[in-house]
């Protein structure tokens, strides 16, 4: 079975157009598993959640294709507080994502204007995953490393090897080191370049021991839900990295 592995409802999640129904609806139609993962991220108060109101809430709909995730924002400031959330709750998977570079969102008006240039900018973004995962263990997979691909304002927005591959070297052995695993991310796929720029930074990973990744849509809107999917699972083999999906924190291959 297909699982996506990263989406999002509402009231979880603030910046979500879904309720449960919905997702469940889309389920079925679609035949495949689903992890929700919430927006938590410390320090930014509109995207948090109350976990034991999300366990009150999905607990009882949790089964082996329904499985209840978390996406926690790396900050350092928000390192202590993310540890003690994914340890003192029963989380089947855990994201780990950069949202935010010197201190503002990325979405937030002027972020770009605190950069020189597209690759003063990635060069920040990539900085700051490094500095969030180099001594911070607590995730299972790396949430879209291209995340800043999605707003950056560029002629070329894409996160391309050949131009930052010293720091993406540094990401992809701390995550194979580890037996970690990278998220390929499906919000880009309707652009044949950045899906090839993902392709080159998953053959690495598989270069520098890296063997397992997550697959999914980050699902915000129920139409959205699975987009991508088989085309996302077919650049993994192709690359040699098996597809995985978390439950009670152990990967699990998601095609037998």
């Amino acid at each position: 079975m297909l699982y996506d592995t990263h989406m999002h409802t509402i009231p979880f999640s603030t910046d979500s157009g879904m309720v449960f129904s919905e997702v469940k609806k889309k389920q079925k139609e679609l035949g495949i598993g689903l992890v929700l993962t919430e927006h938590m991220d410390y320090g930014f108060p509109p995207f948090s959640f109350d976990p034991h109101k999300y366990f009150e809430t999905y607990g009882p709909y949790r089964s082996e294709t329904l499985l209840l995730g978390v996406e926690t924002g790396f900050t350092v400031s928000a390192r202590e507080m993310n540890r003690s959330l994914v340890r003192s709750h029963p989380f089947d998977m855990v994201i780990g994502s950069v949202h935010a570079v010197g201190g503002l969102d990325l979405y937030e008006d002027g972020c770009f204007d605190q950069f020189t240039d597209k690759e003063d900018a990635f060069c920040a973004y990539l900085e700051t995953i490094i500095e969030n995962i180099r001594d911070y263990e607590d995730f299972d997979t790396l949430g879209h490393m291209d995340y800043i691909c999605r707003i950056a304002p560029y002629p070329d927005p894409l996160l391309r090897y050949c131009e930052y591959s010293d720091f993406i070297d540094t990401i992809l052995r701390i995550l194979a080191g580890r037996e970690q695993s990278l998220e390929i991310n499906t919000r880009l796929f309707a652009d044949a370049r950045a899906v090839a720029a993902l392709e080159e930074i998953c053959r690495r990973f598989k270069d520098l021991g890296g063997r397992t990744v997550t697959v999914g849509s980050d699902a915000h809107r129920p139409e959205v839900i699975g987009n991508h999917l088989q085309t996302a699972y077919d650049l993994a083999r192709t690359c040699g990295l098996t597809p995985v999906y978390y439950k009670e924190r152990k990967l699990h291959p998601a095609i037998q």
